[in-house]
Parts: structure tokens; C-alpha cells; sequence
């Protein structure tokens, strides 16, 4: 794919119906929301109570704003591209208890913050840089990021895992497959819970024709469930993801006058067959997770310089 090409329309088209199968999925919805605290972020427990945060990239889910809203926040706002997800952003905010004159919600690229200088106390970028088109792109909104966070205001960016068998071979492979195979495609695009039910049907079945041997393995349904098929659709649909390095990150911190620069680190409770290798993606230093993950997930966040 070219360095000039514009994907972004097909990235948030993607998001989009990621997005809204989410948003009407609790299990899942818990876990999103579950997925930040304040010892995640390493700040006071009421740090969030009167602060204006913005979450740059919030999609249908918004769930970052859920969570802030619960940690005490009342000056909230979010943005992504077009407008379709406006209306399920919205509702998901209020199924969720916040207050509609708490929140705010616009159409406007992470390129183009439509907010002055030094207006956030927090600023969030939780896996949007990755799907850019480019790392010029990437640093243009970083740029954005750090213009609209308040000096001594924090800037928090998650973008993506770094190295790794699955992030070196694999998912480039599948990805791959994914945008030349139509049956492979035809599949990822429609995956739900059911078609593991019928797999895991099948394979019973045909033990026992062959072998008469009686294997159920129906136990393994609950470790399908919703939340798993959008995380395969999640890795596989969008057009990009780029590869943004843990010392690249730090460089645009720093030319940006942030510092107390910190590598975040959470573990993610799971109740699909991701809950198996979940403890790997946390302990990222022993062997078997930096073969398969490389430097694992990078979390950042710092403080603008006064």
C-alpha cells in the first residue's frame, strides 16, 4: 500500500461496525471499561474530579469516557471521524450513566484537533496512531495531542504492540490473506460466537464416527463469545497498522516539553480463551512473551512541563 494513500474513510468504516457490535454487547463492554483504573494511570484517585479530559479517537464505544465519568470527571469530550458514530456514541454514554451535559462529542480528526492551546488537563489516544496512514500522520497528531494538553496536564497514548512472532509473521500474513482470499475475507467479516459452536459441533461428531470415541466439546463455547470475534476482526480488517516504536514515542514526548515519561502495564481479565495467554501479554519478560510479543503492548503516558 502506497505512503501517499488515504485509508481513513475505510479505517473508521471498519471501527464503525467493530464498534457497534460492541456497544451492544455488555460482557464486552465490561471488560473495555474494566481495561482502565487509576493505578493503571498511576494518578491521584480523585485526579479526575474537575478536569476537562478529551479522548482523541473515541469511537462508538467511548469507553475510555465511560471510565473517566466513573473516576469522577464532568468535562468530558470526544472526537472521531464522520458522524456515523455520533448517535451510538452517544446513546452508549448514557446506557452507561453519564450525564448527556457532561459530555461532549464532535466530528474532527486527531490531524486537526478543533480545540485551542493548552485547553485538556488529560488528553487520550488509545489506539488511533497505529491506524494512521503513514508515521508523518503520526507525528502531525502527536503534535495535536501535545498542543491542546494543559502544561502540567498529562498526555496518555496507547499505540499498539511492537516485534513478536505475531506482530513480525503472523498477523502480516493473515492480513495478507485476508485482502486476497474471498472466503477467508467472507468469514472474518461476518464471525460471530456461532461459528465455533458449529465447529466445535463438528469435530465432536466426526470423533466419534471415526474413532466411536465420545469427546464433548461443548465446554468450549463460553471462551468464544463476541468479544473474541471483534478482537479477530479487530487485528485483521483495518487497511494500517504501523508499527510505532517505544523510542519514537519517547522522542515526540520530549520534543514536546513532556517528562515523568512512564511505560504503562495492566492486566486485562478475560473470559474468552484470551484469558489463557493474558498473564504472557503482563509478565512481558519472561522468554515465551517476548518470542510471541515482542516489546508487548506500549502504553504511555507523561506530564507537560510548566
Amino acid at each position: 500500500m502506497g505512503e501517499n494513500m488515504d485509508f481513513s474513510k475505510e479505517t473508521r468504516r471498519v471501527y464503525h461496525n467493530q464498534h457497534k457490535r460492541l456497544a451492544n454487547d455488555d460482557k464486552s463492554m465490561t471488560r473495555y471499561i474494566g481495561m482502565f483504573s487509576m493505578q493503571y494511570f498511576g494518578l491521584d484517585e480523585n485526579y479526575f474530579v474537575g478536569k476537562r479530559i478529551l479522548d482523541a479517537g473515541c469511537g462508538d464505544t467511548v469507553n475510555l469516557m465511560i471510565a473517566v465519568a466513573k473516576f469522577g470527571c464532568t468535562d468530558l469530550h470526544g472526537f472521531d471521524l464522520g458522524s456515523e458514530f455520533l448517535p451510538v456514541a452517544k446513546n452508549t454514554l448514557l446506557k452507561y450513566g453519564v450525564k448527556e451535559e457532561h459530555f461532549t462529542l464532535n466530528s474532527a480528526s486527531v490531524l486537526d484537533i478543533p480545540y485551542e492551546d493548552n485547553y485538556f488537563d488529560f488528553v487520550a489516544s488509545h489506539g488511533v496512531l497505529l491506524h494512521l496512514n503513514n508515521m508523518n500522520e503520526v507525528e502531525t497528531a502527536f503534535r495535536e495531542l501535545a498542543r491542546v494538553t494543559k502544561p502540567g496536564g498529562y498526555l496518555y497514548a496507547y499505540v499498539g504492540a511492537v516485534g513478536g512472532i505475531w506482530e513480525d509473521a503472523l498477523n502480516p500474513a493473515i492480513r495478507q490473506y485476508y485482502r486476497t482470499n474471498a472466503e477467508f475475507k467472507k468469514l472474518i467479516d461476518n464471525i460471530n460466537p456461532s461459528n465455533f459452536e458449529e465447529f466445535f459441533e463438528l469435530i465432536s461428531k466426526k470423533i466419534k464416527e471415526h474413532t466411536d470415541e465420545e469427546i464433548d466439546l461443548g465446554f468450549l463455547k463460553k471462551y468464544f463469545d463476541t468479544d473474541l470475534c471483534v478482537t479477530i476482526q479487530n487485528v485483521i480488517q483495518a487497511p494500517v497498522r504501523l508499527a510505532i516504536s517505544e523510542e519514537f514515542v519517547n522522542s515526540e514526548y520530549k520534543k514536546y516539553g513532556f517528562d515523568s515519561i512512564r511505560k504503562l502495564n495492566r492486566y486485562v481479565k478475560r473470559e474468552n480463551i484470551r484469558k489463557f495467554l493474558a498473564p504472557l501479554h503482563y509478565e512481558k519478560e519472561y522468554f515465551l512473551s517476548k518470542i510471541l510479543y515482542g516489546t508487548g503492548q506500549s502504553e504511555f503516558i507523561a506530564q507537560k512541563k510548566n
